[in-house]
């Protein structure tokens, strides 16, 4: 076997395509949208976040790609608390969930996307943890009585992986 000059990239700011017509501002939570292009974090089905943009980037009249933003990840970043779902130091070690951009709730909203861990909670706000690898969220225990009910609390769980990126789809 021959050896090979292996690349690499710094995992821990990465530049992601930026999504049509959307407007990145710096210091706000960013995730990949269904079709894998970047967007400012949202309660919105198919976001995963995966870190903080360092730089405002204004695609707002530009297809998907035109730009690009960096985003810094596997750190831990001071977002603020949300005033309907204050997360507290109970939450410490917890999945938190987005409400907003800049915004962490200690309930999931319509869609569950995870912001990340709960690391501390800070009278200005809540310390969390986005990590490289993501994040599912809960699935409860199965109280079912008969075999196609644990099928359907089965693929609950099969479909919570997929979203998380934990699971390929087939």
């Amino acid at each position: 076997m021959a050896e090979r000059k292996t690349e690499w990239k710094d995992g821990q700011l990465v530049p992601l395509a930026v999504a049509a017509s959307t407007k990145i501002e710096a210091g706000k939570m960013v995730g990949l949208n269904s079709a894998g292009y970047a967007v400012e974090a949202a309660d919105t089905a198919g976001i995963k976040v995966l870190g903080v943009a360092e730089e405002t980037v204004d695609n707002s009249s530009g297809s998907n790609g035109d730009l690009v933003v960096r985003i810094r990840k596997n750190k831990v970043f001071k977002f603020k608390n949300s005033a309907t779902n204050a997360v507290d130091v109970a939450d410490a070690g917890t999945l938190v969930f987005v409400e907003d951009d800049e915004t962490v709730a200690d309930a999931a909203g319509t869609n569950g996307v995870v912001a990340g861990r709960c690391i501390e909670v800070a009278a200005d706000g809540v310390w969390i943890e986005i990590p490289a690898a993501p994040q599912v969220v809960a699935q409860a225990a199965s109280v079912a009585a008969d075999v196609a009910a644990i099928k359907t609390d089965f693929n609950a769980l099969l479909t919570k992986l997929k979203a998380a990126g934990v699971m390929a789809s087939a």
